[in-house]
């Protein structure tokens, strides 16, 4: 997959190139749109990633995470054993007294939300590094127009699609509504990243996919992306159907 530096002004272009009528946007509107656009995309698909290592306070299993992280996908020890994923409401239900709980090694981990993740049993005391996460980085945010942005070739168009449905949105009206088809194109590119991405062993190791009970074939299998995008396909064929 080709990569490649683009920059917030080639960007702005690709957007102008892409609409083939009278612009209706400012390059400040086009610099917003194309920022919520990368956020939207990293978002869906996890572009964006890196590891951080996190400290732990003595008996206390929740963990904050670092800002320049959006969401956590995988937790290690910091020798690289990795720490199995659960949720709150199963560590809840199977050891009611889990917060409570020590060990020198943490077996499980449980997002908390997205800025914080709990781990099982709690370090017995301060854990300076003690533990290394993996996960999905904030979005880069373009603000002068040289600034830069890692991207496949393939995905640029998509991205400045999205952007213009997000700047045809204070026109509001027929204009917006000629964009659909590009939102519907994000959301289909999104879903097709997640297909590919979750079929490769290395990635869903790293994502903390590689769990027993997720061990299914991936292959084809429907997500919530392309219901989506299956639901705005029939609802553009009934309004067709009705006018």
């Amino acid at each position: 997959m080709p990569y490649t530096h683009t920059t917030l002004a080639g960007l702005q272009l690709r957007m102008i190139q892409r609409w083939d009528t009278v612009v209706f946007w400012t390059a400040e509107e086009a610099r917003l749109s194309l920022n919520e656009a990368l956020r939207e995309w990293n978002l869906l698909t996890g572009r964006w990633r890196t590891r951080v290592f996190l400290s732990a306070t003595a008996g206390t299993p929740e963990i904050t995470l670092p800002g320049l992280l959006t969401y956590a996908m995988r937790v290690t020890t910091a020798a690289g054993a990795p720490l199995h994923p659960t949720s709150i409401l199963e560590l809840d239900l199977a050891a009611p007294q889990w917060r409570l709980d020590t060990a020198a090694v943490p077996q499980l981990w449980a997002p908390v939300s997205l800025t914080q993740i709990a781990i099982w049993p709690a370090f017995p005391t301060v854990a300076p590094a003690g533990l290394r996460c993996d996960g999905v980085m904030a979005t880069p945010v373009l603000v002068d127009p040289l600034d830069r942005v890692d991207l496949g070739e393939e995905i640029i168009d998509v991205i400045a699609d999205m952007a213009l449905h997000v700047a045809a949105y204070k026109e509001a009206g027929d204009r917006w509504r000629a964009t659909r088809p590009y939102f519907e194109a994000f959301l289909q590119a999104a879903a097709d990243e997640n297909a590919l991405l979750k079929t490769n062993q290395q990635y869903r190791r790293w994502a903390g996919l590689d769990r027993r009970r997720d061990l299914q074939p991936s292959t084809g299998a429907p997500n919530q992306l392309q219901g989506v995008v299956a639901q705005f396909s029939r609802h553009d064929q009934a309004e067709t159907a009705n006018d």
